[in-house]
């Protein structure tokens, strides 16, 4: 410790204590920071959320012989979603949660749905794990360095996450909604986030979820397609057909008898758009809603020879238009098979804000207040110590020394009047 002497010889310094408990403190403020928030923030193994969504199941297709149906039919929806984690195969560093999704319209849809997700407990990414999957124990997925259940801890208002799609085995972007994204749900201060997704091919694996419901097909021949290209194209095929039989060779006869035999497999495509609250601070969702839609397009190779045996004959009444609108079929928009849109309910909203409020205060006091009550101890210390070395530098000054008091002279007494020489006396 350096000190120094005054004049007086006395010698003063800054209290080395106190700089030992400051320089603890700060120390312990770092330590912090650096190892203690990474090591207490993660997410929590016995967390458990249930929300539940309502909406509108819309079917647009005959679930049978897959030909639309000339009034769309709407049934309320009711999705029952729980979020578990699961303790007993989660560790410190990855968390294990299941994810649950029941599936209620009207007589028509009754399914539950499981999927799994093992997760890095800091960053909250998806990691390649073999307990990771996709509706079925046995279809393991890898959804490494993208998000699903929860977004980071800090979610930034303007950043863009990926976020696995279990349908679509792969991942579609979350970003900022246009404008302002800060919003207040249920009393809690969140983000909005959105995302879109347009015809992505679906795995195997979601159609046999989907089969649980009603099975769909996976090919229709030419004549199945049929009632497609009259509600599409106004065209009615079967007459088509009809009238180009008498125009064709016998080679052309049997490959036209071949083709309408052959089954056309079809491709299954999701759309969606999406829209998230988002809690920063925990990166959690509190409300979602969600418009989705499935579709389906006949694969074109297929029907390549059916439409060039069409243009081939173009004196066939109806020939071009059919060509044209079995090419508009097979490359066009999807031909849709169901739609829903459903949001979070009210009560849910509540019930999950709630859970998230308290998971927030828990980071906030992990990640904000604990280090600055350690910053805030080590400032404290430095001002007691500088109080004590204020208080020591006053007590050790000895006072200045003052000048004794001015003193007058004694005044000098005045001689006595002397009388007069002859005063007093008479003259003889």
């Amino acid at each position: 410790m350096h000190r120094r002497t005054t004049r007086s010889g006395v010698r003063h310094g800054y209290p080395r204590p106190a700089l030992v408990v400051a320089a603890g403190f700060a120390l312990a403020a770092v330590a912090w920071v650096t190892v203690g928030v990474p090591t207490v923030v993660k997410y929590p193994t016995d967390l458990v959320a249930t929300p539940s969504y309502e909406g509108t199941f819309t079917l647009l297709v005959d679930p049978v012989s897959a030909a639309p149906l000339d009034e769309p039919l709407e049934l309320p929806l009711t999705v029952d979603r729980r979020i578990e984690a699961i303790p007993a195969e989660s560790g410190a560093t990855r968390i294990v949660v299941r994810e649950t999704i029941e599936q209620r319209a009207g007589d028509l849809i009754d399914t539950t749905q499981t999927n799994q997700y093992v997760m890095d407990r800091s960053t909250l990414e998806n990691v390649a794990d073999d307990r990771a999957y996709a509706f079925e124990p046995g279809n393991v997925v890898d959804r490494s360095g993208a998000y699903r259940v929860n977004l980071p801890f800090g979610t930034g208002p303007d950043d863009t996450y990926p976020i696995y799609q279990n349908e679509i085995d792969d991942t579609y972007e979350m970003v900022p909604v246009a404008g302002d994204p800060a919003d207040e749900v249920a009393g809690l201060a969140v983000h909005w986030f959105t995302a879109s997704v347009t015809e992505a091919p679906v795995t195997d694996a979601y159609l046999d979820e989907l089969g649980k419901a009603a099975a769909l097909p996976r090919s229709l021949t030419v004549d199945q397609l049929a009632p497609h290209l009259a509600a599409a194209g106004d065209v009615d095929l079967g007459a088509v057909l009809a009238g180009l039989a008498p125009a064709l060779d016998p080679g052309d006869a049997a490959a036209l008898a071949a083709l309408r035999a052959e089954p056309v497999g079809l491709e299954y495509v999701l759309s969606f758009t999406g829209r998230a609250a988002i809690e920063p601070v925990t990166g959690a969702q509190v409300r979602v809603d969600v418009d989705e839609e499935l579709g389906v397009r006949p694969d074109p190779g297929p029907l390549s020879a059916l439409r060039d045996l069409l243009r081939r004959h173009r004196e066939v009444p109806g020939a071009v238009e059919a060509a044209d609108a079995l090419d508009a079929l097979a490359t066009g928009p999807a031909i849709p098979v169901y739609a829903v849109d459903y949001a979070q309910t009210p009560a849910t909203v509540a019930e999950v804000a709630d859970t998230v409020a308290g998971l927030r205060a828990q980071v906030r006091l992990a990640t904000v207040w604990l280090p600055l009550g350690l910053g805030a101890a080590a400032l404290g210390a430095l001002l007691v110590g500088a109080a004590v070395d204020l208080r020591r530098r006053h007590r050790r000054t000895p006072p200045a020394k003052r000048p004794p008091p001015a003193t007058r002279p004694a005044p000098v007494p005045e001689p006595p009047a002397r009388e007069p020489v002859g005063a007093g006396r008479r003259p003889a």
